[in-house]
Order: C-alpha cells, then structure tokens, then sequence
C-alpha cells in the first residue's frame, strides 16, 4: 500500500485526515469517552514497563513478556495474567472496572487459534451502562491480536 504525503491545506481540501480517513471538517473526528478509555486500555497492555521512559518510565505491563515465555504450568499463567492486568488497570485507567478476566490456554482447548487467548468484560464508570468485551490472543509465533467491542 502506497501514501501519499500532503500538505495540511490540501488535506482539508480534499476532505481527508491524515491517511485516508475521510471528513468534511476536522473537527468531525472526536472520540467519545468510552471509545478513549477502552483505547487507552489496549495501549496500556501492549506497552512494556519503561518504553515510554520521559513521561511515566513504569507506564506499562509485563503482559508480552508472560504471553512469549516458554510457560510449563497454565494455572500459574494464568494467576501472573490475572494480576499483570488487574494492577495496571488499577493503577492506570482507574475508570475500568474489569467485571471478569477469562483466560484459554491451548492446554485447556487444543482448538484454539492462538495460545493463550484473554477475554476482559469491562465498565467504564459513568460512561458505559453495558460491559464492554477486549480480547487479547498470543501465540507461540510472536503475533498478538487484540480487539474490542462494546456490549448491546
């Protein structure tokens, strides 16, 4: 896929933001608060502790390291995932409430696409009167997926 790089005047001539996103304003692309807080959780769980070291240098998780370890024991997996996840949200996005964490390994279905698959159910105080679902998929090969959506 090829891109093209503009200038600024002839982005909003061409009613288009940044790569391809159209709109007849710039002002058209505000993110709701739900939307935000469930971003600001994906980015939250994928960071490592210290990537981001001038502005909050233990911003982050442990969560890639634990998914791409050699791990002999699922039950103590899935306690370290548990925790990893519980203590940032807490810490981080203090809006979240996470309602229930299920974690799947391979051992527990052979069927699964992917090793270690973690399903979040959150809320968002104030904002979300339905749980809202992200989930996190890792395998052996190195790739995550990571996807959410809000409840109906």
């Amino acid at each position: 896929m090829a891109f093209t790089i503009i200038s600024p005047a002839a982005a909003v001539n061409a009613n288009t933001i940044g790569l391809g996103i159209s709109s007849t304003s710039l002002f058209e692309a505000n993110v709701e608060a739900v939307t935000q807080s469930i971003e600001n959780l994906k980015f939250l769980l994928l960071t490592h502790i210290g990537e981001i070291p001038n502005m909050a240098p233990d911003f982050g998780t442990r969560l890639l390291f634990v998914l791409f370890e050699q791990n002999a024991n699922s039950a103590d997996l899935k306690e370290t995932i548990e925790e990893i996840i519980t203590s940032a949200v807490t810490k981080w996005v203090p809006e979240i409430d996470i309602e229930k964490i299920d974690i799947t390994t391979s051992e527990d279905d052979p069927t699964l696409a992917y090793d270690v698959v973690i399903k979040l159910t959150i809320n968002i105080d104030e904002f979300l009167t339905t749980a809202a679902i992200v989930t996190i998929a890792a395998n052996n090969a190195g790739s995550v997926f990571i996807s959410s959506q809000l409840g109906s």
